[in-house]
């Protein structure tokens, strides 16, 4: 009997052992076999993708497409998506970009770093502000998007599906397009979306990306049918996910480019994909509301010179007017409440209904 016992528990060790060494295997063959797919690529673990996510053509005959990045990383890790150029003169984000991709060594990387370089071909191309060239729709206000609708219902739906579905945490990024003056450069994440944890979450990643001003966007946004902007969409889906301002007027300064790509990679390290601490931004100012201003008229738009984004203002603060194409004023624009001056018009060209100021209230 006790003979018995000795060579069970002998072959009981050796067969734990054997479970031990196969499951340290499929550990193995799982880091080095494992593929990422994205639109028709598998891409293996350890190795870089730089190529397009097509659009799917439509009644429209339009066509389009996405150029992306991805670092799959050699070890296993989270999956974080990076969207630039939805709206196509916002070009610090595009740029940022182009420095961030080379910066990536896939065989060091946890994880997997999804570069979406610009979101909006069409009107990129078409050099356009806020909407797209062929259909006039702005690509942050249309999701969840249309595989049977316009062109840039069929970018969004692109973006939804191959890109944020994909995603473990997301960071949309923007900066002040052509005609806005956007100053300072902040992050920003819905305080109310997504359940308690998603928050919780989407304001880690704001914090870890560093910047000195940080938004708290309002809206519950209950269905992903309401939810039709980027990152909106993103938290009503369960992903965390932060909106990224930095750069004013299409400007392709440094002084704009660098902090986006300083502030992901701190995500990237905060997130434990990368070595290295994250930048954390210290004692942020915190912006938990905002005011707006909208043209009543068509014409001429003039900012005071005595003001500048960035500015805090108090209400009745004069900041420009609006005349006619004579030169005869039709309004003059005072700050409807105290705060910053997030963003002012930066170009002539005004039309009725267009969003010319916002006040960020403390």
């Amino acid at each position: 009997m006790k003979n018995i016992l000795i060579i069970t528990i002998g072959f009981l060790a050796i067969a734990f052992e054997i479970m031990a060494q196969q499951e340290e295997s499929l550990e193995s063959n799982h880091s080095a076999n494992a593929v990422f797919v994205i639109g028709e690529s598998a891409i293996p673990a350890g190795e870089t993708y730089r190529g397009k996510l097509l659009v799917p053509s439509g009644e429209d005959g339009i066509e389009s497409f996405i150029p992306i990045t991805v670092h799959h990383g050699a070890e296993v890790g989270p999956v974080l998506a990076l969207i630039a150029g939805i709206h196509g003169s916002e070009y610090a984000p595009i740029l940022a970009m182009q420095k961030l991709a080379p910066l990536i060594d896939p065989s060091e990387l946890r994880g997997t770093l999804i570069i979406v370089h610009i979101a909006n071909m069409p009107a990129f191309s078409g050099r356009t502000i806020y909407t797209g060239p062929n259909d006039l729709k702005n690509l942050n206000r249309s999701f969840p998007g249309d595989i049977n609708g316009t062109i840039t219902d069929r970018i969004a739906y692109t973006i939804r599906n191959e890109v944020m579905m994909r995603a473990d945490y997301l960071v949309d990024i923007h900066s002040g397009d052509g005609n806005e003056s956007l100053r300072p450069s902040y992050s920003a994440y819905y305080g109310e979306a997504g359940g308690e944890e998603v928050i919780e979450q989407s304001r880690r990643l704001a914090v870890s990306f560093g910047l000195g001003t940080i938004v708290r966007f309002a809206g519950s946004y209950n269905s992903k049918e309401d939810a039709i902007y980027t990152s909106a969409q993103a938290v009503t889906l369960g992903i965390p996910a932060i909106d990224i301002e930095s750069g004013e007027l299409g400007s392709t300064n440094d002084k704009y480019v660098d902090p986006i790509t300083n502030g992901t990679l701190s995500i990237m390290r905060d997130l434990d994909m990368i070595p290295g601490e994250p930048k954390l931004a210290e004692n942020p100012l915190v912006i938990s509301d905002r005011s707006r201003i909208y043209s009543n008229h068509d014409g001429i738009f003039y900012a005071d010179p005595k003001v500048e984004t960035g500015d805090y203002v108090t209400a009745g603060t004069r900041l420009g007017v609006i005349t006619d194409y004579h030169g005869n004023m039709l309004e003059e624009i005072f700050a409807p409440s105290a705060g910053v001056l997030l963003i002012l018009f930066g170009t002539p060209p005004v039309n009725s209904g267009d969003n010319i100021v916002v006040i960020g209230k403390l």
